[in-house]
């Protein structure tokens, strides 16, 4: 049910992670506290590819391999290219990325290729920037979609952060901060890179005095540990993941990922047991390890925030008024959301046959994705047309193909990506919120729900393209049941 968002959490974590190692291939090992500037040519590159295994809770999951190739006056090309095992409620996935980026001869980016690909789906992005405009080309399945945004003129990516701190050079306590693009999400923000000084870290039994250095992307730390000489010992990052340098030999022998479930991993059990959910009216919860100031902006009549230390939040069937500025907003097809495609205006008329008001077409629609879609998890980010023809998935394939349709027949509709209460334990999820009548309402074709039960906490809004605001409370949650009423 809630695969797909941990799946691009998880994918996200690792691209935050993955771009670490470029780093290590600039230090000037010759003199502490230089670097090689790049106007006079950084020194020779080495030409053999660069194997990393990488590790989840200390189990290997994957591994990926590095080449960075120097292409004189056109700047320079990184090239990735990984594998990963993931297990999501016992059942297991492989998942296959890659990703080439293209950087001028001050490590800029200019244009990118990422592809994700598994069993079920694929998703290939492909942006290219001219000026401040990124042209982004989404291929899912046959399928195309083209968008543009507007960047900074020095635009940076994960690949290549590390080569340009290089060029600058960094110092004991120093930090820098630049804009980096994520081709996972479509994101934007600026990275900061601060060197934390000197550390003994233990490696091999042998202690080992290493750089460390701290890389943050919207409040999602990342550290690497590195000799005088660059060469990289230890990354990690939060969920556990870790990368350890390796021969290509060790590389590709077989995970050990089945042995962690991201189920487990990250579902959160509260200190009291909720019963009868289809039948609770009020539900009162104390939340750690969410900030309550970045929960404020889903504060609605049916999520109130009572209390922010500690965060409190009351839970309702109440619905939510909507305001005439987001209706033209959540009717807008997107990326993943394809309402204006021809293929899902077409299946929406054979779905209706005729004219409907919004709440029959809303019921109509809860019932025909739920029965339409094999409840499968799978290893995706895929649009709308694509789990059209495929016809599987778990709540994001659910919420995507439901909303496309809604909004394709005239309906505002949201999407909310959260938490919901399932067999005693609170998961990540995604459901849609439809206008009728005046008023927002939560459903939820994943579970059969209309409106979707009380239990629904809402955390992030938007076509997908914010998961990485979760990424920080990950493994943090703690929820105390403080009332429930019925």
């Amino acid at each position: 049910m809630t695969k797909k968002i941990y799946l691009i959490i998880l994918v996200t974590v690792w691209l935050l992670l993955s771009g670490r190692l470029i780093y290590t291939k600039y230090f000037d090992s010759n003199n502490k506290g230089n670097y090689i500037s790049l106007e006079s040519g950084l020194r020779e590159l080495p030409s053999e590819s660069e194997w990393m295994n990488i590790f989840l809770d200390g189990r290997k999951m994957g591994h990926t391999v590095y080449t960075i190739e120097n292409q004189g006056a056109a700047g320079y090309t990184v090239k990735s290219s990984t594998h990963l095992n993931v297990v999501f409620g016992g059942l297991e996935s492989e998942i296959h990325l890659q990703n080439t980026a293209v950087m001028d001869t001050i490590f800029r980016l200019e244009a990118f290729s990422f592809k994700m690909f598994s069993e079920q789906y694929s998703t290939h992005v492909i942006g290219k920037k001219q000026g401040t405009t990124m042209t982004l080309d989404i291929i899912q399945g046959k399928d195309t979609t083209r968008s543009e945004m507007t960047v900074p003129e020095d635009l940076y990516t994960y690949t290549a952060i590390q080569p340009m701190v290089a060029s600058k050079g960094i110092e004991s306590g120093e930090t820098i901060r630049v804009p980096a693009f994520d081709p996972m999400s479509n994101e934007m923000a600026d990275v900061t890179i601060t060197h934390e000084g000197k550390e003994v870290q233990s490696i091999d039994d042998e202690k080992i005095i290493l750089n460390k250095l701290r890389i943050e992307f919207k409040g999602i730390p990342s550290i690497m540990w590195l000799d005088d000489n660059g060469l990289t010992y230890k990354e990690e990052t939060i969920m556990g993941m870790t990368m350890e340098r390796t021969t290509p030999e060790l590389a590709l022998l077989k995970s050990q990922s089945g042995e962690v479930d991201l189920l487990n991993g990250f579902a959160v059990t509260p200190t009291h047991p909720i019963t009868k959910t289809h039948r609770l009216k009020e539900l009162t919860l104390e939340i750690k390890g969410l900030d309550p100031y970045r929960l404020m902006h889903m504060s609605s009549q049916r999520q109130t925030i009572q209390n922010t230390e500690p965060l409190v939040l009351n839970l309702t069937r109440l619905a939510t008024k909507v305001k005439p500025e987001e209706l033209e907003q959540n009717l807008k097809s997107s990326d993943m959301i394809q309402s204006d495609h021809t293929i899902i205006k077409e299946q929406l008329t054979k779905i209706l046959g005729r004219e409907k008001d919004a709440l029959a077409t809303s019921l109509e629609l809860n019932k025909w994705v739920y029965n339409y879609l094999e409840k499968k998890p799978v290893a995706s980010i895929s649009g709308a047309v694509d789990i059209l023809k495929t016809g599987v998935g778990d709540c994001t394939e659910h919420t995507t193909l439901y909303t496309s349709l809604s909004r394709a027949a005239g309906i505002p509709t949201k999407v909310h990506i959260g938490l919901v209460y399932v067999q005693g334990r609170f998961l990540f999820h995604a459901w849609p919120v439809v206008a009728i009548d005046g008023e927002w309402i939560d459903v939820d074709p994943s579970l059969n729900q209309f409106p979707a039960d009380v239990t629904h906490i809402a955390l992030v809004e938007g076509d997908f393209e914010n998961l990485t605001d979760l990424i920080p409370s990950l493994g943090n949650i703690e929820i105390k049941v403080l009332s429930q009423t019925y």
